[in-house]
């Protein structure tokens, strides 16, 4: 394809597809500028997309580019706050506010905080230069694709200005009516505003095209202080749209007995009643209490085209959730199923075996569909075993699988599923806190045994080991890795970095084991005479190692920024 390209001349559009393949890749984009006036006029947009994202460092002053296009009016006005006007550029070669294509309401906040604190002298109102912003983007016909918001909790506007920026975003519809993804974050600053949500109706009455609907609360308060009026706002949404394909209900905090209502999520009334529904395909459901949701069956039935369903961190043993899923007419493609402990929400005379018979009839009847598997590290340990063997038995298409073990023959029964799993398996996280034994024969057949059972090729490998494994186990293991090729290894270890690193140097670099790696051990600082001192230190702090490794081609990183999480996996990849 690309050669065909370049014999017809088409070098602009080969030239664009190129950019766009490093479009998140800062850096790299940088570099592209110092290329030549084209590339430069390409790659521009590409980073003034997302200005506020807070993944980028940066600084502040991109403000100043912004505000450079307000009216003499309100010069005047931010003037009489110390905000002068030599602080505004006198000429830019783009203009960048028409380029933007993402705000997040809250990482906008925060970075006209960091504006007005870095410059002292200024005391202008932060909900001004807010609304001012979106004033700017709107008069300089910026169209969004992605607009999440959410009211920042040390960073918020006063509801005043809150609510000017929406009318005017009301008035001017073309800032938004192209938008695709849309996060609504409904928090405890919502209630202490007495937001009435009459900002919501812009998004049912000049946009149709969202295909994302993120709804998340922080707590069930923020959904049940006025339920009705949200319930109402979200259906309208919904009903509105075209071609909306994905809905996430998630929850930013675990669920604790004390904050559950009688009111949940509503979810017939919200999605069940609308003939728009028809083209959800993907519905994510994140640490949900399923236990006052009713008519789950209804709604459901409703959705003719939805090809995955998953349900990460939810309660759901403890309600008639399981039976009225069992009870679908249709096939229910339940994809993802990650359990988390719901030990404290059981009644003592609750039967254990009924959750068991229940998960059992719903993996017989629908465990083909289940790709993603995990389990909190503080699931019940007979309640996770027996719902492992079952998977073992109805599910042979795991694709992703997440488990904590807490001995060696509990983690044997891990490696069995692992072996079933098979070529299937692409993400492989174990976590393990085994009990520490002088016996390390059983400890290298474990390990050897994981060494054999891995497929020979995964995405992603993590090793997490709380247990103080000695260097000789880590040595079996890896020596045992032939043949094998894991893109993403991490490791974290409860040893000294050092003695895992001339084993891990060996046969990386050897075998060509991985693309990337992370490992996050101990090191030794002595403090004193006769005192040594251990902390944490991942291998990506250790200068001299990192450039070893890297002259091997080995991409060494920070364990935390390759390590996956479950559901913002799970988000990205359907």
């Amino acid at each position: 394809m690309a050669c065909s390209k370049v014999m017809l001349g088409d070098f602009p559009e080969l030239t664009y597809d190129i950019i766009q393949y490093f479009r998140n890749d800062i850096p790299t984009l940088h570099s592209c500028i110092l290329v030549n006036r084209f590339w430069c006029q390409i790659v521009i947009p590409l980073l003034w997309k997302d200005p506020f994202s807070m993944k980028n460092p940066k600084n502040f002053h991109f403000i100043e580019l912004y505000l450079q296009k307000i009216s003499e009016k309100d010069k005047t006005q931010l003037n009489r706050c110390g905000i002068n006007n030599n602080v505004f550029p006198s000429n830019t070669l783009f203009n960048y506010s028409n380029f933007i294509k993402c705000i997040n309401t809250q990482n906008m906040c925060s970075t006209i905080v960091n504006w007005v604190e870095t410059n002292m002298t200024f005391a202008c109102s932060k909900g001004r230069i807010f609304l001012l912003l979106i004033k700017v983007f709107i008069e300089n016909k910026a169209k969004l694709n992605t607009f999440e918001i959410e009211i920042a909790y040390n960073y918020h506007i006063s509801r005043k200005y809150f609510n000017s920026a929406f009318k005017l975003i009301l008035q001017n519809p073309k800032f938004i009516n192209n938008i695709k993804n849309l996060n609504l974050y409904f928090n405890e600053e919502i209630l202490k505003h007495k937001l009435d949500y009459k900002f919501l109706k812009c998004f049912y009455y000049n946009c149709n095209l969202i295909s994302l609907l993120h709804i998340r609360f922080s707590k069930y308060e923020s959904f049940s202080h006025n339920h009705m009026t949200i319930e109402n706002q979200l259906s309208k949404i919904i009903n509105s749209q075209k071609n909306l394909k994905k809905i996430v209900f998630a929850h930013s905090k675990y669920i604790y007995g004390a904050y559950i209502l009688d009111t949940s999520i509503p979810l017939y009334n919200i999605i069940g009643g609308s003939n728009n529904t028809k083209p959800l395909k993907i519905i994510i459901f994140h640490k949900i209490d399923f236990r006052n949701i009713l008519r789950i069956k209804e709604a459901f039935e409703q959705l003719s085209v939805l090809e995955s369903i998953h349900i990460l961190d939810c309660l759901i043993f403890n309600s008639n959730f399981i039976q009225q899923i069992i009870d679908l007419s249709k096939p229910f493609k339940l994809r993802s199923l990650f359990i988390r402990n719901e030990y404290v929400f059981r009644s003592e005379d609750e039967d254990k075996n009924l959750q068991i018979e229940s998960i059992q009839l719903l993996f017989q009847k629908f465990g083909d569909y289940l790709e993603n598997i995990g389990f909190e590290s503080i699931v019940n340990c007979e309640l996770k075993y027996r719902v492992l063997e079952i998977i073992n038995n109805y599910c042979k298409r795991i694709k992703f699988f997440d488990i904590y073990t807490s001995s060696i023959q509990k983690a044997h029964i891990v490696l069995d599923s692992v072996k079933i799993f098979g070529q299937n398996l692409n993400y492989l996280s174990i976590s393990a806190f085994i009990l520490y034994s002088k016996d390390d024969e059983s400890m290298i057949e474990l390990f050897l045994r994981l060494a054999h059972v891995l497929p020979c090729k995964l995405e992603y490998l993590n090793l997490s080991c709380s247990t103080e494994i000695t260097k000789s186990v880590w040595e079996v293991f890896l020596k045992n890795l032939k043949n094998i090729f894991i893109k993403k290894f991490l490791f974290k270890i409860s040893i000294l970095v050092d003695d895992i690193l001339p084993y891990v140097k060996e046969y990386f670099i050897k075998e060509n084991i991985a693309e990337y790696l992370a490992i996050r051990g101990y090191i030794e600082i002595q403090v004193s005479e006769n005192n040594v001192h251990r902390c944490r230190k991942d291998l990506f702090n250790m200068t001299g190692e990192l450039k070893e490794f890297e002259s091997y081609n080995i991409k060494v990183k920070e364990y935390n920024d390759l390590y996956i999480k479950a559901h913002e996996f799970i988000d990205e990849m359907y």
